[in-house]
């Protein structure tokens, strides 16, 4: 059984994939550009391994929130996929991924350049509220502690996933959190 493992949120593009709960190989590509190099690593990283899409048995695809193209490109691919070869998937925000690590109420950002993406979750990694988005200025004003990170454990999400419902594709929804500013 082979999982493959998308997640395009931010500038780092993370392509992975499973077989039978462990992770045999990862791409990771630091670059802005998704859509120029997404597609062909997708097709090194399963020509690698000898595997065609009809031999996956999931897709678990980070669905936000970060950059709007970014996570555009990830839940898009992820979708399409899985409706034309009728592979179920399962979403993961990437805030979410992050509060696997912990077992208690937390609050976690990831950082941009202005700010950072929001979220709080409970000890059993439920969000509590929405996720939102604090400029720089907020961030340093913010009167809870947000525990700032940006390393996911493949592991952790892998088995956190496992017991949860299969997302249709059609259903299958991106987190966009953007904070509008008006100048005056």
């Amino acid at each position: 059984m082979y999982t493959l493992f998308i997640d395009t949120h931010y500038i780092s593009l993370h392509l992975a994939l499973f077989k039978d709960g462990k992770v045999i190989e990862e791409i990771i590509k630091n670059e802005a550009k998704h859509s120029s190099y997404f597609i062909p690593l997708l097709k090194e990283l399963l020509e690698n391994n000898s595997i065609q899409f009809e031999q996956l048995s999931g897709i678990i695809v980070v669905n936000g929130p970060g950059s709007f193209t970014g996570v555009r490109i990830g839940v898009v691919v992820a979708k399409m996929i899985g409706y034309c070869k009728n592979i179920p998937l399962k979403a993961i925000s990437f805030l979410q991924a992050l509060s696997l690590k912990y077992d208690k109420d937390v609050t976690i950002g990831i950082k941009d350049r202005n700010g950072a993406f929001v979220g709080s979750f409970d000890k059993d990694h439920n969000l509590k509220g929405d996720y939102f988005y604090l400029s720089n200025q907020e961030l340093e004003d913010y009167p809870e502690k947000i525990i700032i990170d940006d390393s996911i454990n493949l592991d952790m999400v892998y088995k956190y996933l496992e017991s949860k419902e299969v997302i249709p594709p059609h259903l299958l929804k991106p987190i966009y959190v953007k904070k509008i500013e008006v100048n005056k």
